[in-house]
C-alpha cells in the first residue's frame, strides 16, 4: 500500500494498516512531518476512530492532548468581553464524551511514532504527481520522476491533492469568504478555560493545550489572498489592529503570541463527490471532503476515514472491491459534515451588523456555538455484520396488550437510522414501539447498527442473516415507521439505501405498497428537522406506501412515563398522534388482506 502525504489522515491509515499486518509506505512532498499548524479538538468522534485504529494507536493520541474535566465549560462571548452562555464540553455536557484539544504537532508526531512501530516506511521530500492501472497493481508516478508500483494508492494528500486531480480533475476549491489566523500562547490570563469570542467579520476560537498553553484560531471575513500576503508576522499584527477595542486578555492572548508560530490560511472547501475510489486507488481526509473549520471536524473525519479504511484493506475481499466498501461507507456521512460545517461557518462570521447580531443571538437561545455538533460526534465504528451462517443479533419485539383495539391487530416495524447503539433514534423507535403496543399492534424495531441501514448494499439478504431477516419482517409488516438523525437529511443518501432495501424482498408486491409510513426526525437543529421530514416522506412516496402520517421532529425521546397517564409533553403528544394514524391505518390494511369468513357480510 502507498499513502501519498503524511499528514493526519495519511498517518493514521499507515499506522492502521501497518497494525494489521500490510505493507505500507507514506510519501510526503515535504522535508518534514507535522512542524506546522497550532492546535485542534479532537472530538468523541475523532478519539473513537483512534481506538479502532487499534489499542496502543488510540492509547498514544489520547496521551497527546488535555482530555477535558467532566465538569468543564467553554465560555462564548462577544468581542466586548460580555458572556452570552457556557457551553459544556466535558463527559456531562451534550456529548456524554469528554473532547481533548490538542496540538498538532504532538498528534502529528505520536501518529508517525505509531506507524513507524508498526512497521511503515516513510519516504520525505518525495510527493506523488499521477498515477496509472497497469496489470492489477498501480503505477505511482513519483515527483524524483521515478514510478513505483502498488496493489492500493490512498491519496490523502490534502486539499490540493494531486490524486484527486487525476481522478475527478474537478479544479481547484472553493474560498469561503473567509481566512484564518493561527497561534499559540503561554501563560494567558484567560487561564485554562476555552473561551470562543465574536466580534464583526471575526471569530476567535481558544482551547487549553497543556497546562500553560492555549492555541488560537481566529477566523476574519476577508477577500482572497489577502491576509496570506502579509505573512504570519504580518498577520498578526493587522489581527491586533481588527481587535481595537476588544476585551483586553482576549487581546494580550494575541499580542503574546510567538510569531514565529503563527500560520495563515484562506479557508476552502469542496462540494461534496460521488466517488472517491478509481479501482485501486482512493482518496482520504481532505483530499475526499475537505471543510471548512466551523464544526471542527476536518481531523476528527480523517482519523474515521483511516479507521473504516485500514478495518476495509486488511479483510478477505480483493482491493477494488474493500475500497469501494469504504467510500460507500464513508460519502454520505462525510457530505453531511462538509454541508453543515458549511453552513455553520456562514453563521460564526457575522460580517456585517445584522450577522453579528443574528449569530449572538443564536448562541444566547442555544446555550451553544454549533448546536449541530451534537448529531455529529456520535458517530461509532461500525460493528461488522455477522458471516452466513452465524445467528443474528438480538431485535426487540414488542406484543400487542390484549384488548387495546378491535381492529385487526397490525404489525409495525421500526427503524432507527442512527448507527450509534443507544442513540437518541433508538430510544425514539423503542418508545414508538411501546405505543403501538398500548393500541394493539405488534412491534418489530431494528436499530441502525444491527441492520447497517444508512450504509446498506444490495445483496447483503443473500449472505447476512440478520438483514434477511429484517427483509422478512419488512415483507409482514402493515406499516413502517422511519426514525431519522437530522444529519442524514440528504435525499440522494437515505432514498437510495431505501430502495436498495426493499429491492431485495422480492415477491408479488413491489416495495411497500399500500403500508403506512411514519416518519420522525430526531436533531436538535430545526432546519435540518424539516429538511429530514421532508427526505423521509419523499422515502415513502418512492416506495409506494401511505406516507399519510404526521411528520414528527424531535430533539430526543421522551420520558417511559410520560404515557402512562403522566402530563405528555408536545414532542410526546406528536408522536402519539403519529403512531396512531400508523397503528390504524396499519389496522385496516391487516383487516382486508385476512381471508374471508364463510358466511361472513360485507
Amino acid at each position: 500500500m502507498v499513502v501519498a502525504g503524511g499528514g493526519i489522515g495519511g498517518l493514521a491509515a499507515a499506522a492502521g494498516m501497518a497494525a494489521r499486518g500490510l505493507d505500507v509506505t507514506v510519501l510526503e512532498r515535504g522535508d518534514r512531518i507535522g512542524t506546522g499548524g497550532s492546535g485542534l479538538v479532537l472530538y468523541p468522534n475523532g478519539l473513537r476512530a483512534a481506538d479502532a485504529l487499534g489499542t496502543r494507536i488510540g492509547a498514544r493520541v489520547r496521551a497527546t492532548g488535555r482530555v477535558t474535566r467532566s465538569d468543564e465549560v467553554r465560555v462564548l462571548m462577544d468581542a466586548r468581553g460580555t458572556v452570552l452562555a457556557e457551553e459544556p464540553v466535558g463527559a456531562v455536557g451534550a456529548f456524554a464524551a469528554p473532547q481533548m484539544p490538542v496540538l498538532r504537532s504532538a498528534l502529528h508526531r505520536a501518529l508517525l511514532d505509531e506507524a513507524l512501530t508498526a512497521g511503515a516506511a516513510v519516504v520525505l521530500a518525495t510527493g506523488v504527481t499521477d498515477y496509472t492501472e497497469r496489470g492489477g497493481q498501480v503505477a505511482v508516478q513519483l515527483s524524483d520522476g521515478t514510478v513505483t508500483a502498488c496493489d492500493a494508492l490512498v491519496g490523502a494528500d490534502g486539499i490540493h491533492s494531486a490524486v484527486r486531480a487525476r481522478m475527478l480533475g474537478d479544479g481547484p476549491p472553493q474560498y469561503r469568504g473567509y481566512t484564518s489566523v493561527r497561534g499559540r500562547t503561554t501563560g494567558s490570563a484567560l487561564g485554562q478555560r476555552g473561551h470562543v469570542v465574536n466580534g464583526r467579520g471575526i471569530q476567535l476560537f481558544v482551547a487549553p493545550v497543556s497546562d500553560d498553553t492555549l492555541y488560537w484560531t481566529a477566523k476574519i471575513t476577508a477577500p482572497a489572498g489577502v491576509w496570506p500576503a502579509l505573512g504570519p508576522a504580518g498577520a498578526r499584527l493587522a489581527l491586533l489592529e481588527a481587535m481595537e477595542g476588544w476585551y483586553g486578555p482576549v487581546v494580550d492572548l494575541v499580542r503574546a503570541a510567538d510569531p514565529e508560530d503563527v500560520v495563515v490560511t484562506d479557508i476552502h472547501d469542496r462540494d461534496p463527490t460521488p466517488r472517491w475510489v478509481d479501482d485501486r486507488a482512493a482518496l482520504l481526509g481532505d483530499a475526499a471532503h475537505p471543510m471548512v473549520p466551523a464544526l471542527g471536524q476536518g481531523a476528527n473525519l480523517a482519523l474515521e476515514d483511516a479507521a473504516v479504511l485500514a478495518e476495509a484493506l486488511a479483510s478477505p475481499a480483493p482491493v477494488p472491491e474493500a475500497l469501494a466498501e469504504y467510500a460507500l461507507e464513508r460519502m454520505e456521512r462525510a457530505a453531511a459534515v462538509v454541508l453543515a460545517s458549511r453552513r455553520q461557518g456562514a453563521l460564526d462570521q457575522g460580517a456585517d451588523r445584522a450577522g453579528e447580531e443574528r449569530r449572538n443571538a443564536h448562541i444566547r437561545s442555544a446555550g451553544r456555538k454549533d448546536a449541530d455538533l451534537a448529531d455529529v460526534v456520535g458517530w461509532r465504528p461500525r460493528p461488522r455484520l455477522p458471516e452466513s451462517g452465524t445467528t443474528p443479533a438480538p431485535t426487540t419485539t414488542v406484543r400487542p396488550k390484549k384488548g387495546a383495539t378491535a381492529m385487526g391487530a397490525p404489525h409495525i416495524v421500526l427503524i432507527s437510522g442512527s448507527l450509534r447503539p443507544g442513540s437518541t433514534c433508538d430510544r425514539v423507535a423503542e418508545w414508538c414501539a411501546q405505543r403501538c403496543a398500548e393500541q394493539g399492534a405488534s412491534a418489530r424495531v431494528f436499530s441502525g447498527s444491527e441492520i447497517d441501514f444508512p450504509a446498506y448494499r444490495p445483496g447483503l439478504a443473500d449472505r447476512h442473516a440478520a438483514v434477511a431477516g429484517f427483509l422478512g419482517e419488512l415483507r409482514a409488516a402493515d406499516g413502517v415507521i422511519l426514525v431519522s438523525p437530522t444529519y442524514h437529511a440528504t435525499v440522494s443518501g437515505l432514498l437510495k439505501n431505501a430502495l436498495d432495501y426493499v429491492n431485495d424482498i422480492g415477491g408479488p408486491v413491489p416495495y411497500l405498497q399500500g403500508r403506512a409510513i411514519g416518519t420522525v426526525a430526531v436533531g436538535s437543529a430545526a432546519q435540518g428537522a424539516v429538511s429530514a421530514l421532508t427526505t423521509l416522506r419523499t422515502i415513502g412516496h418512492a416506495l409506494r406506501g401511505w406516507p399519510t402520517p404526521v411528520g414528527v421532529a424531535v430533539s430526543q425521546a421522551p420520558e417511559q412515563s410520560g404515557a402512562d397517564g403522566g402530563e405528555a409533553g408536545p414532542d410526546a403528544a406528536r408522536l402519539v398522534e403519529m403512531v396512531s394514524q400508523v397503528v390504524w391505518l396499519g389496522g385496516v390494511r391487516a383487516e382486508d388482506a385476512r381471508p374471508p369468513v364463510l358466511g361472513a357480510v360485507a
